[in-house]
């Protein structure tokens, strides 16, 4: 008798790698899957259904090499070639395996290229088709250190975490002496590097055991000093003129400095000067896009034998990058200096893992916005020269009264906000009406670098709570290097060409928040700005939508206004101009990087259902039925970016099963049942089978012991003379679990174990042996979904 998966495993897969030479990891949890967009508790974040998890992960010397996708000895090892290939692509991983315990075919997704082997490859060979030479007796202890675990959080680093750090030691331990990661706002960069280096001191591959951490933000070194706390306090130096002065500067380990305090001057040199050049073994580059390759330069030229770490969240812009560049902007060019990131990870693969949450984008258009407003002197001002060039203090009184009305109208008035403004003037102005709307005087403050406090209300602020203010009203102050993770609102008014500001800015909101229940952060645009969204790097928006504003008046620039980005505009400003908001448009876009309409994704989608089903509702719900094809074609909605989550949300279905969700937009059903209305429907319409099949014998009508309503039946089974049925209750429980929880969980064994179960039926084997063998339960299970799912009528 053929073996199945889990026999294969144990049996044929797991010897053959450990005889091979491989260290394994079963199970690889690589994401939770992307969040619910709907739900109240903690436990409905995530479908328990859409982790992404692998087999197998092969490591050789604690490096990540391949990832292996295992099937039952029955099966075809092709079958699992598309799955192995779809996880090495997330982990960045060139090699995956499909096995089924004889046939072993090994993928190269670089290239496409599969061979079938007998045996499965080596470590060695995994190596030389890489072409990878590494001095191991320098780096392997590195390589096989453990990594750093909290005692307190017992935070641990993620997949894509030991993906990034192993490339980085990859890159090192063959010589190359820069590197470069790129990882979205959000993902932890921080915290990688610091395994990393954890790694490395441990590891001992580090020479004199000095690393230095550079960023351009006060805000950002003390983030980094605190991130670094399992490092004793005499381990830990922050660099400045004072340190240096007093002869400490040289005692530590780890060295944390801005640029700019290491570019100022001390006894006729600078202060990085003070340090030999072969001091550090290690130079940390923090948000290098902007940092290194300005004015301070000569930081990284002084200390150029070392190894130097390029950090960003941001990818090279693309108009940038067709430019031409001179010598000096090629020699400060990060791309240039580094070479390509080693290693990506991407907010739109961030989203789609489950560990940044997805966004919605509402753009809100005044009129006087979207066709210009031209003076009587023929001047032509766009949103661009607003509040610059010509201030319109009645426009932002009217975007700051549609903000709030939009805020009421979805709940949102209460929830952390940053509104990015023109400058510290508008910052002040948005504040104050924000402040007269809500009749709070804390409820929205402006930070900016004006505030004589701000580093205090930023603080504040980014406290998770209750806490004020509410709003938060600044210009670039918290565009990086600032973590409010509860902020779920984030409002552009201020105009933008830079893509890489837009994406940092945005990135402010992307964090998940499990104890506020944060599940999307919503972008609030009105001025243009997400028309720098990059579909690449960061997806798109899970809901698009576009409204309008009410009145306002412009009036000239004054002598005197604060203005940090444009000349004075003197020239008059004709009276009567009235700023009106546009219509609401509802659009929607997922994965491909295309707006389009809700209409438009609703009918993408319908196609593609309609072609897996046959156009054919009764083959959709076959599809469902069956364990393994509905876990495939949850992979090929995925694939497709079509996300029954989503729908839910939109429409409105909380408590619907994911197939007629499905089958509502591939069908065009004007009536879809929740889950309760298909167990209603079961029993209801489905006695003479239980009966027959099952051997359940239903109450009479009249008797006392049976309630029946749309979605539920109680039934006494003791007030029955039958031994046998118990079952009654049984299915009852089960179906009852199936209505709230959905089908998947009733295909898992530990579900059973739940209270509601042993309390009536005993612990699983009590219950299986009682039913007459587990295997007979399984099948009636079967059964029973065929006679669940079944096509009900469309009103």
């Amino acid at each position: 008798m053929p073996l199945n998966e889990r026999e294969t495993r144990q049996q044929l897969i797991d010897p053959a790698l450990q005889s091979a030479g491989w260290e394994l990891e079963r199970e690889l949890r690589i994401g939770p899957g992307r969040v619910n967009f709907s739900g109240s508790t903690a436990d409905s974040m995530y479908d328990p259904t859409q982790a992404i998890i692998a087999d197998y992960l092969l490591r050789y010397c604690g490096v990540p090499l391949a990832v292996l996708e295992a099937k039952a000895e029955s099966e075809e090892a092709e079958d699992g070639i598309q799955q192995a290939s779809r996880y090495a692509d997330r982990l960045m991983l060139q090699y995956s395996i499909a096995c089924n315990g004889h046939k072993w075919i090994l993928t190269d997704n670089e290239t496409g290229e599969y061979e079938t082997l007998s045996a499965p490859p080596t470590p060695q060979d995994i190596l030389e088709r890489l072409g990878v030479s590494i001095d191991w007796d320098k780096w392997k202890e590195a390589f096989a250190a453990n990594f750093h675990v909290d005692q307190v959080t017992r935070k641990k680093v993620r997949p894509y975490q030991e993906v990034a750090i192993a490339r980085t030691l990859w890159e090192f331990a063959q010589g190359k002496d820069r590197a470069l990661l790129l990882m979205a706002t959000g993902t932890g960069k921080t915290f990688t590097v610091f395994q990393l280096i954890w790694k490395l001191m441990n590891g001992g591959a580090l020479d004199r055991q000095h690393v230095l951490f550079l960023t351009d933000r006060n805000s950002l070194k003390d983030q980094a000093y605190r991130a670094f706390n399992a490092f004793d306090g005499n381990e830990r130096v922050t660099i400045d003129k004072a340190t240096v002065a007093d002869g400490k500067h040289e005692v530590g380990k780890l060295f944390f400095a801005n640029y700019q305090n290491l570019d100022e001057d001390l006894d006729g040199k600078k202060v990085y000067e003070h340090y030999d050049s072969d001091f550090f073994d290690l130079v940390i580059i923090d948000e290098c896009h902007r940092s290194g390759f300005g004015d301070w330069f000569g930081v990284l030229e002084h200390f150029g034998g070392a190894l130097q770490l390029g950090l960003t969240a941001t990818p090279r812009d693309l108009e940038e990058s067709k430019r031409p560049l001179t010598d000096e902007e090629q020699r400060r060019d990060t791309y240039h200096y580094f070479g390509e990131p080693i290693f990506t990870y991407s907010l739109k693969r961030a989203i789609d893992d489950g560990f940044l949450v997805p966004y919605l984008l509402e753009e809100r258009v005044t009129n006087i916005d979207e066709n210009g407003y031209t003076a009587e002197d023929g001047t032509r001002y766009e949103t661009k020269n607003f509040e610059r060039d010509i201030v319109v203090p009645d426009r932002t009184k009217a975007i700051a009264a549609d903000l709030w009305e939009i805020f009421g109208k979805y709940d949102l008035r209460d929830e952390k906000t940053i509104i990015f403004c023109v400058n510290d003037t508008h910052a002040a102005l948005m504040a104050a009406e924000l402040r007269k709307l809500s009749g709070d005087n804390n409820y929205a403050a402006r930070i900016t670098r004006s505030e004589r406090n701000s580093h205090q209300l930023e603080r504040n602020f980014a406290v998770v709570g209750s806490g004020k203010p509410r709003v938060a009203c600044t210009v670039d102050l918290l565009t990086t290097g600032f973590d409010a993770p509860d902020v779920k609102n984030v409002v552009f008014v201020r105009p933008l060409k830079s893509a890489i500001l837009y994406k940092q800015m945005k990135g402010r909101g992307t964090r998940l928040c499990e104890d506020v229940n944060k599940r999307y952060f919503t972008i609030f645009d009105y001025s243009g700005a997400s028309a720098l969204e990059d579909a690449e790097f960061d997806g798109h928006p899970a809901n698009k939508q576009k409204g309008t504003l009410s009145k306002s008046k412009p009036k000239k620039k004054q002598d005197g206004d604060d203005d940090d980005d444009g000349p004075e505009t003197p020239k008059p400003v004709a009276e009567n101009v009235h700023v009106v908001m546009s219509t609401t448009n509802r659009s929607i876009s997922f994965g491909d990087g295309q707006w389009m309409a809700f209409e438009e994704y609703a009918e993408k989608s319908k196609e593609f259902i309609q072609s897996v089903s046959s156009k054919d509702l009764g083959q959709l719900l076959s599809i469902w039925i069956d364990k393994k094809s509905r876990k495939e074609l949850r992979e090929e909605l995925g694939d497709q970016d079509i996300y029954t989550s989503a729908f839910r949300h939109y429409m409105d279905l909380p408590d619907t099963d994911d197939v007629d969700i499905l089958a509502k937009i591939g069908f065009d059903l004007f009536q879809v049942p929740t889950r309760g209305e298909r167990v209603a429907r079961f029993w209801e319409q489905e006695q003479s089978w239980c009966q027959s099949k099952l051997g359940l014998i239903y109450p009479s009508t009249d008797s006392d012991n049976i309630i029946t309503g749309n979605t539920d039946i109680q039934l006494a089974a003791e007030a029955i003379d039958d031994p046998d049925n118990w079952k009654i209750d049984f299915w009852r429980t089960a179906l009852d679990h199936y209505s709230l929880f959905g089908i998947d969980d009733l295909e898992q064994a530990r579900t059973y174990a739940a209270p509601q179960f042993v309390d009536q039926f005993g612990s699983f084997q009590s219950l299986t042996s009682r039913y007459g063998g587990a295997q007979l339960l399984k099948s009636d299970l079967e059964e029973v979904k065929e006679h669940l799912y079944v096509p009900m009528a469309n009103k």
